[in-house]
């Protein structure tokens, strides 16, 4: 029984493609209306604190 290379770059780069596409999908599952007005809410609390600063 052979151990599969842990330098496989070909399995990473799988790997990395299926989480990016479960990521994907999870988040337009997730996506509704509110999703533009809550990113301009967190953008300003951003500002807001390095305004604080």
């Amino acid at each position: 029984m052979a151990n599969s290379n842990p330098n496989d770059t070909k399995l990473e780069q799988q790997r990395a493609e299926s989480a990016t596409a479960a990521l994907k999908s999870q988040t337009e599952d997730n996506h509704t209306e509110d999703t533009d007005a809550a990113a301009d809410r967190i953008a300003d609390n951003l500002k807001s604190a390095k305004e604080d600063k």
